[in-house]
């Protein structure tokens, strides 16, 4: 799976500092619309696809963003981007499923949500909305934990893999970080919820409500993790 070039601060910033925000849309989908269901339905892609095979049978696609890390605290980047023809649809969390580095299932709490563990983050810690990604559009996630090794009782965790889905039910896709993710004793991460990602000024879908205020300026020496 090809990663973006793109680091995680960025996408920070990009969701504290832009205007655009997440679609709205009803508990139903409406014609031209793809959701997100609830049930379990995983699959795997272990493969690296080829350029002509990297959009998924539900017209999206999964990619890792570069990771970030500031005193411990580590964070990497998702994206979902829509390569289809039609408006796909979520609401909440990801789906992230950890695996070791056979793909075996690992014990690790897997927390909806990111201020347990990185304290509160422009928009990355507000509730889930309702998004709808549009062809060509890209929503985005992060994943945060931390190295702390502060239990010698328990032997140091590394997720060597990623089965991450648009939501849960929905085809799910494996993702190889580089290096994995060192979770140390504590054997926990968390999600942010999907944001849209949309180009300052461009509107949002019709029919949906205008996007919250955008939260304060954050500035480049001040730590955002």
């Amino acid at each position: 799976m090809r990663r973006l070039a793109y680091p995680v601060i960025a996408l920070l910033l990009l969701s504290g500092c832009g205007p655009g925000g997440p679609g709205q849309g009803g508990d139903s989908c409406g014609e031209g619309v793809r959701c997100a269901g609830a049930e379990p339905s995983w699959q795997r892609t272990d493969a690296p696809p080829s350029p002509a095979a990297t959009c998924g049978p539900e017209g999206v696609r999964l990619e890792l963003a570069e990771r970030d890390a500031a005193m411990g605290l580590r964070a990497l980047g998702v994206w979902l981007v829509n390569c289809g023809t039609v408006d796909y649809r979520v609401d909440g969390y990801p789906d992230v499923a950890p695996l070791g580095a056979e793909r075996e299932p690992l014990d690790v709490r897997v927390l909806d949500g990111v201020t347990e563990i990185a304290g509160a983050l422009p928009r990355r810690s507000d509730p889930p909305r309702p998004v709808v990604v549009r062809p060509g559009e890209r929503a985005s996630a992060i994943v945060v934990w931390r190295n702390t090794y502060d239990d010698t009782r328990r032997p140091p965790v590394v997720v060597s893999h990623l089965a991450v889905a648009p939501a849960a039910g929905r085809p799910a896709t494996v993702l190889g970080p580089d290096g994995g993710l060192d979770l140390g004793s504590t054997g926990r991460l968390g999600v942010s919820p999907w944001l849209i990602e949309r180009a300052p000024g461009e509107a949002a879908p019709t029919g949906t409500p205008p996007a919250p205020p955008s939260a304060p300026h954050v500035e480049p020496s001040r730590p955002l993790l």
